[in-house]
């Protein structure tokens, strides 16, 4: 069976690996309870690993908050004056310049100038906003006046925006969140267990099944090692170091 030098592998190759083996190995451990319970683990560290290199460190908040927050202002903005629009619009029916009018009372009522406000205080009203707009009469007017899809990108900013937030908190606010440094010693620990024991098990009980399995499973290891035997076969190779004149 083919090795795999998990300390050669990065993060990312070494995320892949479990990712591909485990479709391969784990029809082999309905039989065996304990390795599937170290597969499910392992599982839970890729999973863990992934979560953490996509997630955005809290220094990284400040822009992506601020394109949101103008996403957000834009759609609102663009709603409450097509909106006053139809409201003061002569070739309009009346039916038209009513709806706009009902629909120009609740902005009032929540704020025409809302957007200018610090984040939190939007927040709040623009919630309130959308769940006035929400409302059987507000859909009507908005689904007379050709709105309602203006509307849904406003409401669709402000759940972006609100989401974006939520996740800043919840990163600057010390909730326990999973990080690589963690979760990859694990993974790694519990790959090198799996890989060991189906050798061992290649060795002891062999069986077509597993023979077939190991062969998919080399096939795999081989494509992810390339890139990592590559990489050290460069860094041995460069020269050492002229040393600095002293």
């Amino acid at each position: 069976m083919q090795s795999l030098f998990t300390t050669l592998l990065t993060t990312e190759e070494l995320t892949t690996a479990a990712a591909r083996l485990a479709p391969l190995w784990n029809p082999l451990f309905a039989t065996q309870p304990l390795l599937g319970i170290i597969s499910t683990a392992a599982e839970a560290d890729r999973a863990a690993i992934i979560q953490a290199a996509s997630r955005q460190a809290a220094s990284d908040f400040t822009g992506p908050l601020k394109a949101a927050d103008d996403t957000r202002d834009a759609a609102f903005t663009t709603l409450r004056d097509f909106s006053a629009t139809w409201a003061k619009n002569p070739t309009a029916t009346a039916e038209q310049r009513a709806a706009g009018d009902r629909l120009q009372a609740i902005f009032a009522l929540h704020g025409n100038t809302l957007h200018r406000l610090g984040y939190n205080r939007q927040s709040g009203l623009m919630d309130a906003l959308v769940a006035d707009l929400k409302k059987p009469q507000s859909t009507a007017d908005l689904t007379a006046l050709n709105l309602a899809a203006l509307f849904g990108q406003m409401e669709q900013a402000q759940t972006a925006f609100e989401d974006l937030a939520a996740d800043k908190s919840a990163t600057e606010g010390g909730e326990t969140l999973p990080t690589i440094a963690q979760h990859r010693p694990l993974l790694t620990l519990r790959l090198n267990l799996l890989l060991d024991n189906i050798a061992q098990w290649e060795t002891l009980a062999p069986t077509p099944e597993l023979a077939g399995a190991i062969a998919k499973m080399d096939e795999v290891i081989t494509t992810l090692m390339a890139p990592a035997l590559a990489r050290r076969t460069k860094a041995q190779a460069a020269p050492d170091p002229v040393p600095a004149p002293q």
